[in-house]
Parts: structure tokens; C-alpha cells; sequence
């Protein structure tokens, strides 16, 4: 939709603008903070060591295309945190360049266009993953990539459109297999509802498509994951969180930053009727050009959440714990589009009353500093430049608590300190010259009686005391 007045151009420049900040918010955070433990341990076991050390064991820890891409990074630039986020930074481009898409499309440019446009970056749950090194954000943009180009195909067909849309299915599963129930959800969303064969319709053109498409996106989820789900445990693949409540509640608590248990209910009780409303609009709107965003995310969401309870139940399966994050737009969006749907003033009016509740929210809790997974050892930079500095050249042995070993390994990488020793997952029982703690340890301090050289909420740097100089006679 063109602008066709000088008032419908201050919403497109005010998101614009609004964009470039979020993307220089990002990029700022992925130069500063500290790795996170996610983010090292996968650096310690797939990123670090050799193609076949890394490829001889996996764990649902490797989002196995954003590893290839971090390793290819890495391995071009100077191990940083930025080169170690850039692949998850680029990603975040592509996410907020089809929001903007995706936004002006469906919702014009108005004021609707940019409460959606907040509604789908703002959440502090999609600010961490469109610059932590992670393969959330990097899926999460290639799904939304999908359901544009589907979108865009459906107003005027391409199959060229429909075989790059199946291509980003395949790499978002490949980037998180968080994302393989919405992935098929959509593809199998798209194929039932776009008709019968035959016709010049583009609703009823992409049919004769279907096993290809079909094809085309195990193909390229099978191009990343074959090697290393071949030397998958089943027990690996199988930590998550054991019920769908526990998935809603965090991605409820990481959203608005609060863990309280009537919000918590809520927003499953709005999940579930989310689910019915967005299936039974669906069936409403179904085969309608003019409903292909409401029919194609209110029906997604529902299978979506059929397909996670049926693969629990009979697969025992679990259900993703921190790579949720599509419910965001599969909620967002149909919501939104029903609303428009309505052509009710007052319902818009009180859509936007309630957007700018929830977008207030997200603002007061917004990240700028450490990414949620790290909060607890944000210092964790601040330490390792200490430890270098107070182990100077010298040979040491560092003990770690278990949860902060893979975070000492990447720093001894990343500061290229060979002669700290590699720090092994192992109790603390041993005699150590340098002790990096959590909490959980810090009464080795006075048991030992050690000297604190660091110490923040969630990290403690210590050493033995040096020996009391000996008395003269």
C-alpha cells in the first residue's frame, strides 16, 4: 500500500527510524556483553574444537546452522563476541527488514502498522535472539521469510517465491529443532488451504507444488542435520520442558519480566482460546485472498500446538524450553488480522489501547544490557580480564563451578591464554591457584580461606592466600 498522503509518510519514517535504533541496540550488545553460558558451551564442544571432534557428538545445545555459520566467522575474523554473534546479528537484519515487509503488507501504515511492528521486535524474548549466539532469532527469521513469500505468493503466484519459502522452512529447523512443529505446521497449512489443482487462480496453483515443496524443505533441513543427528543420544535430543504450561510460563515471564501466577494463567487461557478463535477464523476465511494471513497463522497456531501435545504424548518428545519464540507472531498476527477483519473502530481502538499496555511493558523491561540466559554472570568478561591480569604469563590451574567452565574455556580462547590450563567439568576438590565461583560454591572461600581478587552477584574470583612471611628471629 503506497502512501498517498504527507501524514501516512510519518509512520513508515517513524518505523524506519525505530528499526535502525533496534539494529544499533543489537549490534552495541553483541560487541559488549559477556558470553553466556549457552553461547560458550556451545563454542567449548562444536565451535572450538575440530570438524570431526565437533561432528562426533551433539546435544539440542547445537543449532547446527547457526554453528556452521559462527565457525565460518570465527574462523574469518578474530575470535570476538561480535564475530561470535555476527551470524545471529545478520539474522536479526533479515528478521526486522520482513517485519517491516510483512507489516506494511497486511496492515497498511498506519498506526496499526506500527503497533505490530512493536509487538513483533519490542518483546524482550526477540531482542536477545536477534543478536545472541544462538539459532533462535536466525530461525525465527528464516520462518517469517516463509509465510511473506507464501503471503507474496499468493497475491500474484510464483513458484520461484513458493521454492524459497519451502528452502527457509528447511533452514529454520535447521537453525533450532525448536521450529520443527510451526515449520510443518505452516508448509502443511499452506498446501491444504491453497486448493485443488488446476485453475489460473493463484490460490489454486500451488497444488501440483506440493511434494515438491514438501521435498525442497527436508532437503534442506536434511543438508545440515544429517551428520550430526547421526551421532545423536536420544537421551540429548530429549531435554526440554516436560509440559506445555512450563513453555508458556517462561516465555510469559521472559516477555513481561514477571513471574507472577495470575499473568502465568492468563496468557494460557489466552493461548488456548487463541488457538480455537485463530483455527475456527481460519475455516471462516479459508481459500480467501483477502484472509491468506488470518487463515494461514490462526490455523498454523492450532496445528502447532497439536502437533507439540501429539509428539509429547506419543513420541515423548519435549516441548521447547526458550525456542517458543514463534508463538509471538503466531499470536500477533491473527489477533491483529481479525481485528482489522471487524472493521469496527472501536475494536481498533481498544487493539491499539492494548498494544500500547504491552509495548509500555516491554519498554520498561527492555534488555540494553545482558542477555536473559547470562544475566546471573554478566561479569563474567570483567573477571576473565582480571584473571589475566593476575596470572600474567605464569602456568595455572583454574577451578571452576560447573556452570561457569564452558564460560573460563571460551576466554581462554578468546584472550589467547595458553597458559591457563583447559578447565575439565569436574568437582571442585582439587588444589587450584585460581578459583572462578557461583554462589552455589562461594563457601569454598572460607573453607579454604581464600583471597577474593573479583567478586559481583553471580561470580567470585579467588585464590589461595599467600603464606605469612616467616617470623625473624
Amino acid at each position: 500500500m503506497e502512501p498517498t498522503s504527507t501524514a501516512s509518510i510519518n509512520p513508515l519514517k517513524t518505523a524506519r527510524w525505530f528499526l535502525a535504533a533496534l539494529l544499533a541496540v543489537n549490534l552495541y550488545r553483541a560487541m559488549t556483553q559477556s558470553v553466556t553460558p549457552g553461547e560458550a558451551w556451545n563454542f567449548d564442544r562444536f565451535i572450538g574444537p575440530s570438524c570431526n571432534e565437533a561432528l562426533a557428538r551433539f546435544d539440542v545445545n547445537n543449532h547446527v546452522l547457526n554453528t556452521l555459520l559462527i565457525r565460518i566467522s570465527t574462523a574469518g575474523f578474530h575470535l570476538t563476541e561480535l564475530s561470535l554473534r555476527l551470524p545471529s546479528l545478520l539474522a536479526g537484519v533479515l528478521y526486522l527488514w520482513v517485519v517491516f515487509r510483512l507489516a506494511r503488507r497486511c496492515f497498511g501504515d498506519g498506526l496499526v502498522f506500527l503497533a505490530v511492528i512493536g509487538l513483533l521486535t519490542l518483546n524482550p524474548v526477540v531482542v536477545d535472539a536477534l543478536s545472541e549466539a544462538r539459532g533462535y532469532g536466525m530461525a525465527l527469521a528464516a520462518w517469517m521469510w516463509a509465510l511473506e513469500l507464501m503471503l507474496e505468493s499468493v497475491q500474484s503466484f510464483s513458484p520461484q517465491k513458493l521454492n524459497l519459502a519451502a528452502i527457509s522452512l528447511g533452514l529454520s529447523v535447521a537453525a533450532s529443532l525448536a521450529f520443527t512443529a510451526p515449520a510443518i505446521a505452516l508448509l502443511s497449512v499452506y498446501l491444504v488451504w491453497s486448493g485443488k489443482e488446476g485453475g489460473a487462480d493463484p490460490l489454486v496453483c500451488a497444488r501440483p507444488l506440493g511434494r515438491a515443496l514438501a521435498l525442497i524443505s527436508f532437503l534442506a533441513a536434511f543438508l545440515f542435520l544429517a551428520i550430526p543427528l547421526n551421532h545423536a543420544d536420544w537421551k540429548t535430543l530429549a531435554i526440554g520442558a516436560t509440559s506445555l504450561r512450563q513453555t508458556i510460563n517462561e516465555l510469559n515471564a521472559l516477555s513481561l519480566g514477571t513471574s507472577s501466577a495470575f499473568i502465568a494463567a492468563a496468557a494460557r487461557v489466552a493461548l488456548a482460546l487463541l488457538s480455537f478463535a485463530g483455527a475456527s477464523a481460519a475455516v471462516r476465511y479459508w481459500r480467501r485472498q483477502d484472509g491468506a494471513l488470518l487463515a494461514l497463522t490462526g490455523a498454523t497456531l492450532a496445528l502447532t500446538l497439536v502437533l507439540l501435545i501429539a509428539a509429547h504424548r506419543w513420541l515423548q518428545t519435549p516441548f521447547p524450553q526458550g525456542g517458543a519464540l514463534y508463538l509471538i507472531p503466531l499470536t500477533t498476527l491473527p489477533v491483529t488480522a481479525v481485528i482489522l477483519k471487524q472493521n469496527n473502530k472501536t475494536a481498533q481502538i481498544a487493539f491499539l489501547c492494548v498494544s500500547t499496555v504491552l509495548l509500555a511493558r516491554y519498554i520498561s523491561v527492555f534488555p540494553f544490557g545482558m542477555y536473559a540466559a547470562g544475566r546471573q554472570l554478566s561479569g563474567a568478561r570483567t573477571l576473565a580480564k582480571t584473571l589475566r591480569v593476575k596470572a600474567g604469563n605464569t602456568s595455572v590451574r583454574i577451578g571452576a563451578s560447573l556452570a561457569v567452565e564452558p564460560i573460563i574455556n571460551y576466554y581462554r580462547t578468546r584472550y589467547r591464554q595458553g597458559n591457563w590450563q583447559p578447565v575439565d567439568r569436574e568437582p571442585l576438590t582439587g588444589a587450584y591457584d585460581y578459583y572462578v565461583l557461583t554462589p552455589a560454591d562461594a563457601p569454598l572461600i572460607e573453607q579454604r580461606h581464600l583471597h577474593v581478587m573479583y567478586r559481583d552477584a553471580g561470580l567470585t574470583l579467588a585464590a589461595p592466600a599467600p603464606p605469612a612471611p616467616a617470623i625473624q628471629p
